[in-house]
């Protein structure tokens, strides 16, 4: 599948208790305007990868950044305080910044400042 949209939450990459590192970010991406839902103009998708040569390519992506995954819809779920816990999310395979964020909304800063 492949997925497209705004980031909405830059990427975070973090240490399971498995040892295994994961990256994960959101995305939000517009819906077709003829959609029946039609209260509902986009969507937030959860994205991850456990992709270490990922991880660095996305690093550096910021709020409002336009990027581009191919990947799997998974189900994750794990064990937590609460109990059994899951989540559906696009685990990435391959993730292009399509186009940096305009400064002043939530992307980058401009150079000296």
């Amino acid at each position: 599948m492949v997925v497209a949209g705004r980031v909405t939450a830059e990427p975070l990459v973090r240490e399971l208790p498995s040892g295994d590192r994961v990256a994960t970010w959101r995305v939000c991406v517009a819906r077709p305007t003829d959609s029946r839902y039609a209260g509902r103009g986009v969507d937030s998708i959860t994205c991850a990868s456990f992709d270490q040569d990922l991880h660095e390519g996305i690093r550096a992506w910021r709020l409002g950044d336009v990027v581009q995954m191919s990947g799997e819809l998974r189900r994750r779920t794990w064990r937590g305080r609460e109990g059994v816990r899951s989540v559906c999310e696009v685990e990435a395979r391959t993730a292009t910044l399509v186009r940096a964020a305009e400064s002043g909304h939530g992307g980058r800063e401009e150079p000296g400042r």
